[in-house]
């Protein structure tokens, strides 16, 4: 094998990520497994992007330079371990490596593409279309897998009582939701890119097969991301024609599809399991939102009139975050408690855990930048995010002082997709804290620093 075609399957490795996801059902639900067939192959995908930082480093100050920084990363772990074992009582070393082990996937993997894709734009392939492509790819995957399972009758539920939702073949509702809404806006470039008139939308069809799978879902996450990405083609579409006059057949046909997808899926909202999630969400926090309703208050102001209904800023914190900001608010008091170590270097997984009651995890907050703080500390927190926040500022820079250029659909979808996915890691968690997730996030943002030369080219 030629180290191009080495490089291709590298990234190639995207549309197998909802197999992947499936086989680890699979081993989870019938095999019974506690090492799934997804943990062993994402691990040696981590662990060859790290062989291959290394093997790169020999003749590139840049590989040399994330090599160096990966070194300290595993220096911070093991701080962090050495620390917490004399702190933390009882202390799960396996579960403590296993939260480290997909911490650090999104750092090596990203850093791991970066270099591939640099090397494979020096060889002239269109890593944009290709990414493309093949991230388009494994939504259609993803949304077959949504509908062959609900037609069978085999759909995995998403929640365990009060709410509707099914994930299909997938195992974690939380992860498959948080990847459908990264890479729907892919899979939107894909149609928009091919359709030039507004009476054949046939392009638009796996992006409505994985929207129909993130409405399947019942989560807030789910149909955000559908409204998210319809806005964006929308509201860009229109930004285009009224303000730079790109009148063009491609602009005005994805501008009326967008707005019929628009209305559909507001015409479709009250049949979806996230709205009677909500409702129910709503009944349990005993929230009423009916007017004329001869239960409701009246109000002392207007005895006439009745008392609109009020939401309070905890029970809105509660629809929003759905009871991560009590664990949050739980963790922060933790933190504030700690020896001086443990603030610098992080309280490791779940913070100061006890011993579970019996058939109960150990719970994290499920807010990933807040899980990271925690868990690593002022120190290990910035060094962890370094790379992350560099590259994305650097990029967002880039782009506003070329937005004349810049304001196109490429631009748009690629920047909603790692907007969203930061956004969930950091509302609603499972996205840097797990590798089927973030490799979605770290292949983009990879592909877009590559693409607008946005790194050391030595």
């Amino acid at each position: 094998m030629n180290q191009t075609k080495f490089l291709v399957y590298f990234v190639a490795f995207l549309i197998l990520q909802p197999i992947i996801d499936v086989l680890t059902a699979a081993s989870l639900l019938l095999l019974n497994l506690n090492i799934t067939f997804g943990t062993i192959i994402r691990f040696l995908y981590m662990a060859l992007s790290g062989v291959f930082l290394i093997y790169m480093a020999r003749k590139s100050k840049l590989s040399k330079w994330y090599v160096f920084y990966l070194i300290g990363l595993a220096a911070i772990i093991v701080i962090n371990i050495a620390l917490n074992m004399n702190v933390k009582d009882p202390y799960y070393l396996f579960q403590e490596l296993k939260f480290f082990n997909k911490v650090v996937y999104f750092h090596v993997v990203f850093l791991g593409l970066v270099i591939v894709y640099k090397q494979l734009k020096e060889r002239s392939w269109d890593i944009e279309k290709n990414t493309t492509k093949y991230i388009w790819l494994s939504g259609i995957i993803i949304g077959a897998v949504f509908i062959i399972a609900q037609v069978t009758g085999t759909s995995l539920p998403n929640y365990a009582y009060y709410k509707e939702g099914y994930s299909g073949w997938f195992f974690a509702g939380n992860e498959i939701g948080a990847i459908m809404a990264i890479v729907l806006p892919i899979v939107a470039l894909y149609a928009i890119e091919r359709t030039d008139n507004p009476k054949k939308p046939w392009q638009w069809i796996p992006f409505v097969m994985v929207s129909m799978g993130m409405l399947g879902l019942g989560t807030k996450v789910g149909y955000g991301g559908i409204l998210v990405v319809l806005l964006s083609v929308l509201i860009g579409s229109g930004i285009m024609m009224i303000f730079m006059k790109m009148k063009t057949r491609q602009v005005k046909a994805n501008l009326i599809v967008s707005f019929a997808l628009t209305l559909l899926l507001m015409l479709v909202t009250p049949f979806t399991p996230v709205f009677g999630n909500m409702y129910a969400h709503l009944d349990l926090l005993d929230i009423n939102l009916s007017w004329g309703n001869s239960e409701n208050i009246k109000d002392e102001d207007d005895p006439d009139g009745e008392k609109e209904p009020e939401i309070t800023k905890e029970q809105f914190e509660n629809l929003v975050f759905s009871s991560r900001e009590k664990y949050l608010a739980n963790f922060k008091e933790d933190f504030n408690s700690v020896p001086i170590t443990q603030k610098l270097f992080g309280m490791g997984f779940a913070g100061n855990y006890e011993v579970p009651e019996e058939g109960k995890d150990i719970k994290m907050i499920e807010m990933d930048f807040h899980d990271l703080f925690f868990s690593f500390g002022w120190i290990g927190f910035l060094y962890l995010i370094f790379p992350l926040a560099f590259y994305a500022i650097k990029y967002v820079i880039h782009f506003v002082r070329n937005i004349k250029t810049h304001f196109s659909y490429i631009y748009i979808l690629y920047g909603v997709a790692f907007l969203l996915g930061t956004g969930i890691a950091f509302t609603a968690g499972h996205v840097l804290t797990a590798p089927a997730v973030s490799i979605y996030l770290a292949s983009i943002l990879a592909m877009l620093v590559v693409r607008e030369n946005l790194i050391d080219t030595k």
